[in-house]
């Protein structure tokens, strides 16, 4: 709760320019919220002219940084796979990540991935 009531302050911080780090938004709560707010979060920062970095798995949230006009920029890091272990570069690189984990991830855990398990 009190981290809660620092940001309520630091939003509330007229005629300052605040720098936020936020990993993971709303972590914890459904998906469908979680996502909406952090997309009414992310306009309102950015109407406030604040400087923020933003680390998601959410690949809409990403969708924000479309387009020639958006001041919203997307970075990824990169990574690889060796010995059945997975790496990453920590190099930044423009735009939403081109890979996805999660499948390689779930095979580690020894979670049976077949084409047959396509769920929607």
């Amino acid at each position: 709760m009190e981290q809660k009531l620092y940001f309520r302050q630091r939003l509330e911080a007229e005629g300052k320019r605040v720098l936020f780090l936020l990993d993971k938004i709303f972590k914890g709560t459904n998906s469908t919220d979680r996502h909406t707010g952090a997309m009414i979060l992310v306009k309102q920062l950015r109407r406030e002219g604040n400087l923020e970095f933003i680390s998601t798995h959410d690949l809409e949230l990403g969708e924000m940084g479309k387009g020639k006009d958006s001041k919203i920029k997307n970075y990824h890091f990169s990574e690889y796979y060796r010995h059945s272990k997975i790496y990453f570069d920590y190099k930044l690189k423009a735009g939403v990540s081109p890979t996805r984990n999660a499948m390689y991830l779930m095979k580690l855990a020894g979670i049976k991935i077949e084409a047959s398990n396509n769920v929607k």
